[in-house]
């Protein structure tokens, strides 16, 4: 049976894509933020975490050898942790990395996948949590980016708005609400989600739903 959290826990990955505007369902963070990730079942995966793994790794290591010939002072992984507690739950992440040269720093994500707008909503995170959380960033120019195999998307500083804010707000205030948060279930987000219909009644699955998927409406009007 699922155990409750004490208090309300959310991971920046569980919801940046919530944020962007990609993925609706918010009753899967919510019962991620507020439910142990080792007393439920989970389904099981097809990603090959040890090829991205060694993908991952590779671009982060060239990533960080750029910023540090460029002077950069370079943290990477676990050294960039962030707990940002508020007064509903607490936020969390590692950024991949963070370069700090005199008073400008850049906090990066690097991406072995196709863009997603995602992306940039997760690095907008890491600097909104990273100013409020670490004392370093408080007074200094502090810019973001997402680099991929073939590019980098830069995201400059100030780009964390009012609106950005209050949006996050909002939705941290919703997950950690007593009321789960409204479910949303579809091929596209059950099916890369990992709680199953122990938990979840309502979720979709394409196997038991191919009927309704292969047969189509017809109409004359064109």
């Amino acid at each position: 049976m699922p155990k409750r959290r004490e208090s309300t826990y959310v991971w920046i990955t569980w919801v940046n894509r919530l944020i962007s505007g990609e993925d609706y369902c918010e009753w899967s963070s919510w019962f991620k933020s507020n439910y142990e990730g080792n007393s439920y079942r989970k389904e099981p995966s097809s990603f090959d975490a040890a090829n991205w793994h060694i993908e991952h790794t590779t671009l982060l290591q060239n990533t960080r050898q750029r910023f540090e010939n460029e002077g950069y002072k370079v943290f990477i992984q676990n050294q960039n942790a962030i707990k940002l507690q508020g007064q509903t739950a607490m936020l969390s992440g590692i950024p991949d990395l963070i370069g700090i040269s005199g008073n400008s720093a850049v906090v990066v994500d690097v991406k072995t996948g196709q863009p997603s707008p995602s992306h940039s909503t997760q690095v907008l995170m890491y600097m909104y949590a990273l100013e409020k959380y670490d004392s370093r960033f408080r007074d200094v120019s502090l810019e973001g980016m997402v680099v991929y195999a073939d590019h980098d998307l830069r995201i400059p500083d100030g780009s964390v708005t009012e609106k950005f804010i209050s949006n996050l707000g909002g939705l941290m205030r919703r997950l950690s609400a007593d009321v789960p948060a409204v479910k949303v279930p579809s091929e596209q987000e059950c099916s890369f989600c990992p709680i199953t219909k122990d938990d979840c009644a309502e979720k979709f699955f394409l196997q038991e739903d191919s009927d309704k998927k292969d047969k189509f409406s017809t109409t004359d009007d064109f």
